[in-house]
């Protein structure tokens, strides 16, 4: 929450957000819906969460079963995450300036969004995204506890039980994928995994939750809106896909504590992720072919 901004000029602001929303300039809409405005000479984003009750995407579907995550949940937390990441001194993260009724409003911050998942070059992008997430990883995790955001008391026992809801109810069928699908998950049943840590993560990071400048540099991180205290594993196995130079970003990762090896487990997150295709199985044998042995 925006600290400097009282609190009844908080309320003012939302009072004026729910009067007029419908006139505000319109964004997208897919877990949120997007509107932007001006109030008292300053610029604004308007979040709506579109993802509520029973309303669910396969995606944020996972996410409460394993997590126990809801957006009203994440709302209520959303002001301490705001502000510990905006401690981040790496990149610059959306400040909330208010929330209620409903609705997230943060300001709007300057640059422009980035069409695909995987992050630009930029001048330095890769070391400064490492330092963006080891920062994280080290700082929100161990010092700072859960700031009020949801968490797996017992991540692979629920991550577990949501392949299994999966497979049984979305995988059960007799053409090849599905089968291909089910060999793959009986074949890391056989298997155990387990994480170093546990630490603040975006699930579904990419690069279209940041926003760039004008010479393809990162400009701030937008959309906090799936992040978790969960294996650091998970979110290392996500960029390792998205960022060009890896070296340079386990540079920058480092400068906060070692790089742990991910490379036996990065199989059970993306395989937990291909899992939500069961909509669009078309994805198994495109996008998730090229990180998974389906």
């Amino acid at each position: 929450m925006d600290e400097d901004m009282p609190r009844a000029e908080q309320r003012a602001l939302l009072e004026y957000a729910k009067a007029h929303r419908d006139s505000f300039e319109k964004g997208g809409a897919s877990s949120n819906e997007i509107r932007y405005f001006t109030y008292a000479g300053r610029a604004y984003v308007l979040k709506t969460p579109l993802m509520t009750g029973e309303r669910l995407s396969p995606f944020w579907g996972m996410m409460r079963d394993v997590f126990g995550f809801t957006f009203e949940k994440q709302m209520a937390a959303m002001p301490a995450l705001s502000a510990a990441l905006g401690r981040n001194p790496h990149i610059p993260a959306a400040k909330l300036a208010a929330a209620g009724e409903g609705m997230m409003i943060f300001e709007r911050m300057p640059g422009t969004s980035w069409p695909v998942d995987e992050f630009p070059a930029g001048g330095d992008n890769a070391r400064r995204l490492g330092q963006y997430i080891g920062y994280n990883h080290q700082m929100l995790g161990p010092t700072e506890a859960f700031l009020g955001t949801v968490e797996s008391a017992d991540f692979f026992r629920a991550a577990w039980a949501r392949m299994d809801m999966c497979i049984t109810e979305h995988w059960n069928g007799k053409g090849a994928t599905d089968r291909r699908v089910r060999r793959l998950y009986f074949a890391l049943r056989e298997r155990t995994f387990q994480s170093s840590a546990s630490a603040l993560i975006m699930t579904d990071i990419s690069a279209d939750q940041f926003l760039f400048d004008g010479e393809e540099n990162l400009a701030a991180c937008v959309d906090l809106d799936a992040y978790v205290v969960g294996p650091v594993e998970w979110e290392l196995t996500i960029l390792k896909n998205q960022v060009r130079d890896w070296n340079q970003f386990r540079a920058g990762y480092e400068t906060y504590w070692p790089m742990p090896s991910f490379e036996d487990t990065s199989i059970f997150f993306s395989f937990l992720m291909a899992l939500n295709s069961y909509e669009h199985k078309e994805e198994i044998s495109g996008y998730w072919a090229q990180y998974l042995p389906l």
